[in-house]
């Protein structure tokens, strides 16, 4: 259960940070961290959603799996995937769906020792629907790589 444990004390260490964020994320200027000049740990964990938006949209499942750890988590309303292989399977049917993310906007970026998180939105057009939403990405740095070990993603009620 050791997998468990560690997004369990990566979310217990983070709460305080993400308390200090929680407000209205719709009209929130992106912030990294509490400096403006982020650091070269915090700007990797801030460049990992935009490599992850990369690689989905070249439709190159594999490389999107890569950037988690082996034993990551992905959720969101439709699935809870756990593991490399299920999060490849998972994202290989959203591009075979003609799935696209259009955009990955940071909100905020911590990092404190090996651990750190990315809260963001995204907008995401999927079977020509257009939808946007918000997203927590939970990074934890594994030989030497930040690597995703817990990902979910919510889709904010659209606006009709």
């Amino acid at each position: 259960m050791r997998p468990f444990g560690v997004i369990l004390v990566a979310c217990l260490t983070l709460t305080t940070s993400v308390a200090a964020v929680a407000f209205d994320l719709s009209e929130t200027t992106a912030t990294l961290g509490a400096a403006n000049d982020p650091g070269p740990d915090e700007q990797a964990v801030k460049d990992l959603p935009q490599a992850w938006l990369t690689h989905y949209n070249a439709g190159d499942a594999a490389s999107v799996a890569k950037l988690y750890a082996d034993d990551a988590f992905y959720l969101s309303a439709h699935v809870l995937a756990r593991g490399r292989q299920q999060i490849q399977a998972y994202w290989e049917r959203g591009i075979a769906a003609g799935g696209h993310l259009d955009k990955v906007e940071p909100i905020y970026v911590s990092v404190v020792g090996s651990l750190g998180y990315f809260v963001g939105r995204y907008q995401a057009t999927n079977a020509g629907v257009t939808v946007d939403g918000r997203l927590l990405i939970v990074v934890k740095k594994l030989d030497g790589v930040w690597r995703i070990v817990a990902h979910e993603t919510v889709v904010r009620d659209q606006p009709e």
